[in-house]
């Protein structure tokens, strides 16, 4: 397991062959999994519905239009910007040894076209001396056809 910057970018120099825009996609990608990592560790990872950008990349892998957020629909359990804070703060809390470090910078209520109420909530990731944010955008009431699918993605840099 990645535990340091160095270790993190020198796997993501190899990776990216010296594209740095692709690098900036496998760090965000990476930030992204360890955040996923926790998620599924959590009491929430029944309530929490991945999709979007972030549910493709999981299934079909990265490619250099990788989502720059993680989108989620909110199953069984009210949204408002109190109760997303204090569910991210849990997921967030969730011990494993890889070193990130996550801190909530702003919650911010978001609507779509549909007028479904939305939560985005912004983090800073630190891995000792790297910072990356993280943006996660919550939603309620989308239909899910036919049903939510329970799926392992394959950890960008790990065989588990």
């Amino acid at each position: 397991m990645i535990r340091t910057s160095r270790q993190l970018k020198a796997l993501v120099r190899n990776v990216s062959r010296g594209d740095s825009a692709k690098a900036q996609i496998i760090i965000r990608n990476y930030v992204m999994e360890r955040f996923l990592e926790r998620l599924s560790l959590s009491q929430y990872k029944s309530n929490i519905i991945l999709k979007g950008g972030t549910l493709v990349a999981a299934i079909v892998g990265l490619d250099n239009r990788s989502t720059l957020d993680v989108d989620a629909t909110l199953k069984n359990l009210p949204l408002n910007e109190e109760k997303a804070r204090k569910m991210v703060e849990d997921i967030i809390s969730v011990p494993v040894d890889d070193g990130m470090i996550f801190e909530i910078k702003n919650v911010v209520p978001i609507i779509d076209e549909a007028d479904y109420l939305g939560i985005r909530i912004m983090l800073e990731t630190t891995l000792e001396n790297m910072r990356t944010p993280l943006k996660i955008d919550f939603s309620t009431g989308d239909v899910i056809t036919p049903r939510e699918v329970s799926y392992s993605f394959r950890l960008l840099f790990e065989e588990r």
